[in-house]
């Protein structure tokens, strides 16, 4: 399924890496590595019905911030 994780580096780096997984349960967890390794403040899971290259395209499943941790709409 198309997952992609959306964050931001350093302020001025939009990142959009597509997350592998068969569900939002196995997208969420290799979203949260993924998060974790680049040391992200924020970052948004999104699922998109088809294949996307662009920014800010799908619906948001997933939010995570520093402070909070992963929220699920």
């Amino acid at each position: 399924m198309p997952f992609y994780v959306e964050y931001t580096i350093n302020q001025n780096a939009d990142i959009r890496s597509a997350v592998d997984g068969d569900n939002r349960e196995e997208a969420l967890a290799r979203a949260a590595d993924a998060v974790r390794e680049a040391g992200c403040r924020t970052a948004l899971l999104r699922f998109a019905a088809t294949v996307s290259t662009s920014f800010g395209n799908g619906d948001v499943i997933a939010r995570y911030t520093e402070t909070d941790g992963w929220e699920t709409p």
